[in-house]
């Protein structure tokens, strides 16, 4: 990476956010113990800088799953399909505050942003602004603010190819974030990836200038990209919403067994995210395997993968 986008990253992930979001990441570290190496911000509540009607968004970066989930089949189900997923509520100052949060291994996550990580889920999120409110040294703080970094450059080289040239920074990032919303279950209006960068518009600039090169002196670049690696590119797009879609409906289903309330939550969010609406009896929801992978299969029957 390049010491621009290094640049950028420092200072970026070192902001200061909001008392409820930093007392939350406090208690996460607590919560997971020992094993917690960092603890990373993102999401909507770090765009619009409050949590009020919202839910906070975390990565709890850990060691060790078996210390950090004190389960043995939580640890096991966050190694094979990682992140596992938490709902988790805390009290602040007379009300609650409540979270998503993902528990993932240190070298996953770097793995999952880098340049070999198919799916786009992981270098997607955080691509987009983070903050790492606690890190347990310097040498994680550095691991996982280059894992930032790569992510944009994840991001931006996957994206690149399928953009004629001439092309503007800021198509190149709602282009970007069209795509991956395509590769997960959740359908965003069109206006919303370019709502997303236009709030932060200067930023996603200095990034892909860190990682492209200044544009041009129209502000724009002219690198046209060979006819055989744009259709290989598109191509890509195709498997990876195939193969995203499926990811993300696995690990809401895996998410229907990790917490209190999770089928429910999980119906929620599939509805929400794909249009499919299923109803749970009372004996479906006393049997969490069972009826996860009956989702999974009521969701891929009626479309909701496509």
């Amino acid at each position: 990476m390049t010491p621009a986008l290094q640049d950028i990253i420092a200072t970026e992930a070192r902001r200061d956010t909001f008392p409820a979001a930093q007392a939350f990441a406090a208690h996460l570290v607590k919560r997971y113990g020992p094993a917690t190496a960092a603890v990373v911000f993102y999401g909507s509540c770090l765009r619009q800088n409050t949590d009020h009607g919202l839910m906070l968004d975390f990565y709890v970066l850990v060691d060790n799953y078996t210390a950090a989930l004190r389960n043995r089949s939580s640890a096991l189900f966050a190694r094979l399909l990682p992140p596992n997923v938490y709902y988790i509520e805390m009290p602040f100052e007379g009300r609650i505050v409540r979270a998503k949060v993902a528990v993932m291994a240190v070298n996953q996550f770097l793995r999952a942003v880098g340049p070999s990580a198919f799916a786009s889920s992981v270098w997607a999120r955080f691509a987009q602004p983070a903050l790492v409110l606690h890190a347990r040294n310097d040498e994680i703080r550095r691991r996982v603010e280059a894992g930032l970094a790569t992510a944009i450059e994840t991001m931006i080289l996957n994206v690149k190819p399928l953009l004629p040239a001439p092309y503007t920074a800021h198509a190149l990032w709602v282009r970007a974030f069209r795509e991956t919303y395509g590769a997960e279950l959740r359908p965003e209006k069109d206006h919303k990836a370019a709502e997303l960068v236009e709030a932060e518009r200067a930023r996603y600039e200095a990034a892909a200038a860190a990682v492209l090169g200044p544009p041009d002196a129209d502000g724009k670049y002219h690198e046209v990209t060979p006819e055989a690696e744009r259709q290989r590119a598109a191509r890509a797009w195709r498997s990876r919403r195939a193969v995203g879609k499926t990811l993300n409906a696995l690990r809401l289903i895996k998410a229907a067994f990790t917490f209190q309330g999770g089928l429910d939550y999980a119906v929620w969010k599939i509805e929400r995210h794909s249009g499919v609406k299923i109803e749970l009896s009372n004996d479906e929801r006393k049997r969490p395997l069972r009826t996860g992978l009956k989702l999974f299969f009521k969701t891929l029957e009626r479309g909701g993968l496509r």
